[in-house]
């Protein structure tokens, strides 16, 4: 085994075997908010944007992004691992534990890279759509903490590497949506007794129209599951980065607020009904000898919601978001170390839950 790709097993090792600060649970609003991320879309000043880039350009981008590592005190602790040095198993992983984009592992091209730190908290893409894309993963609600921390880390690359900027226009990105601050928040909500009452379909549209997005586990161009739903900005030109946030947590906090008005409706009326399905959903993952990605997240998501209602008092928050994770494909394979086919994965992922859900 060559040094490079020893070092590579290593980290995706050490990833596998990690849990990221975001997916300890123990957030602000965690009832309801299982995470926040603040993404920063960044271009080097005097190469052009990735999809117009050639490869010399692209790998000047990759050289001076990993010489941060090097030459930066801030990011000694970082590490750095190139996509093209991985399989297509571990890209699907840190897809799935949100390291990386799936725009980003869609790429051929040899320099995308991430560079991350080792507690999850802070990564930042390489040559995906822009040539830096800095992110920053917290548990819960808290908008201004993640701010502060990518600010932080936005400030230290500057010193470094100089961006693209106009003095009107703002930060210039390679897609017209992200021009001006170039900031993207998203919240990940769980919203179970809005979608029970049937009036989450309403309340999504009037989002929207504020200029919101709504999109599924994932992020843009995956499917909702589990009653989870990723909601972020659109607007990043005419507003500073705080009035971006002061906006989008107001507007979180109000279907916050929708979400537990259903929720009470629902102990109110319907408590016997909803008790059920918690409790089938739990003794299904606990006994069941094969299952599938699908019908795991559906389940865990009732059992996310008993936990929510105080229903279910032996398992935490961390545990469904570790068991959210590992059920995934590519994680489960990682786990296994060893490619899988579908029938296989059905069986190992009864396993895994089984192993962690208390008795």
């Amino acid at each position: 085994m060559s040094i490079v790709s020893d070092k590579k097993t290593t980290l995706i090792r050490r990833l596998r075997d990690s849990t990221a600060q975001w997916a300890k649970g123990d957030g602000p609003l965690n009832h309801i908010v299982v995470c926040t991320r603040i993404r920063l879309a960044r271009n080097l000043s005097g190469i052009p944007f990735p999809f117009k880039a050639n490869d010399e350009q692209l790998r000047q981008v990759l050289i001076r992004s990993e010489g941060l590592i090097k030459n930066n005190k801030h990011f000694s602790s970082f590490q750095s691992i190139k996509l093209s040095d991985l399989n297509s198993r571990d890209i699907q992983f840190l897809i799935e534990k949100r390291l990386i984009s799936i725009a980003l592992a869609r790429l051929t091209h040899p320099y995308r890279a991430f560079i991350y730190r080792p507690d999850e908290l802070v990564s930042v893409l390489v040559n995906e759509e822009d040539h830096i894309r800095i992110q920053c993963l917290l548990s819960g609600l808290q908008l201004k903490k993640a701010w502060k921390i990518i600010r932080g880390y936005d400030r230290k690359i500057v010193r470094e590497i100089e961006y693209a900027f106009d003095e009107k226009e703002g930060f210039l990105t390679s897609c017209p949506t992200n021009v001006g601050t170039g900031l993207r928040a998203s919240v990940m909500l769980h919203l179970p007794a809005l979608l029970i009452s049937n009036k989450l379909g309403e309340i999504m549209s009037g989002i929207v129209k504020k200029g919101y997005a709504v999109r599924g586990f994932y992020g843009e161009g995956t499917n909702i599951q589990g009653n989870f739903f990723q909601v972020s900005n659109q607007i990043t030109l005419g507003l500073t980065e705080e009035e971006i946030l002061d906006k989008f947590e107001i507007e979180t906090k109000k279907l916050i607020i929708e979400e537990e008005k259903s929720r009470e409706e629902l102990i109110l009326y319907h408590k016997t009904k909803i008790e059920d399905q918690i409790k089938r959903a739990y003794g299904i993952l606990s006994n069941a000898k094969i299952i599938s990605t699908k019908e795991a997240t559906e389940l865990l998501s009732k059992v996310r919601f008993g936990i929510e209602l105080g229903m279910l008092t032996k398992i935490g928050y961390d545990t469904i978001n570790r068991l959210m994770l590992i059920i995934q494909p590519g994680y489960l394979q990682l786990l296994k170390n060893q490619k899988m086919n579908k029938d296989k994965r059905d069986l190992f992922r009864a396993e895994l839950i089984q192993e962690l859900l208390p008795s």
